[in-house]
């Protein structure tokens, strides 16, 4: 059995939350089944963008889990206006994202989602994309991570996977399925999904 953490915080974008959740609940009933999804946030309550309330599974703030366990990392993006930017600076939020990073696991930022992975010090020299609308704020925020800035919707450089906007976190998830499982697979649940 795989797992997947979904690393989610305060204002997380819903739509870059359920469409993990729904790919890889539909994997546990017409794919392979041996992928489980995990959510774990730094509270015991999160409030999504638009004011839907989450329960995660893992209250992080309480106890890290053997991270070892976890094959792959996502990190969906948020709005600043709803505190999304506020996790990202606990020292733990930075500790999983580097462990994921350092054993060379997947890794997956959506969004701003992306901006964390830069505040955990892991994107040196490393192709990614971000939101790229705005003026291009957090595109040009890339540069100060040293990334190697791409203005692509998704852009995979080795097991780190990153997207430009909600609209490209549904082709990410299936491009994670079929990494932890195979392309037969992923086209089955796609299938299934009316994709």
């Amino acid at each position: 059995m795989k797992t997947i953490l979904l690393l989610i915080s305060q204002g997380t974008e819903l739509f870059e939350i359920s469409t993990f959740t729904d790919v890889f609940g539909w994997n546990s009933v017409v794919g392979d089944k041996n992928i489980k999804l995990v959510t774990g946030a730094f509270h015991p309550q999160i409030e999504a963008t638009w004011n839907l309330k989450i329960t995660p599974e893992l209250d992080l703030s309480k106890e890290i889990p053997d991270l070892s366990r976890f094959d792959a990392l996502v990190i969906p993006g948020g709005f600043g206006f709803k505190n999304f930017f506020k996790d990202m600076k606990i020292q733990e939020f930075k500790y999983i994202i580097q462990h994921f990073m350092k054993n060379n696991k997947i890794t997956v930022g959506i969004c701003t989602g992306v901006i964390p992975l830069g505040e955990a010090q892991v994107l040196k020299n490393r192709k990614v994309t971000t939101y790229l609308y705005d003026n291009n704020r957090y595109y040009n925020q890339l540069y100060n991570y040293d990334a190697i800035p791409i203005k692509e919707n998704i852009v995979i450089d080795n097991n780190l996977i990153t997207a430009s906007g909600p609209k490209n976190s549904l082709d990410v998830a299936f491009i994670l399925l079929e990494k932890l499982s195979s392309k037969e697979n992923s086209e089955k649940v796609k299938f299934n999904m009316c994709f």
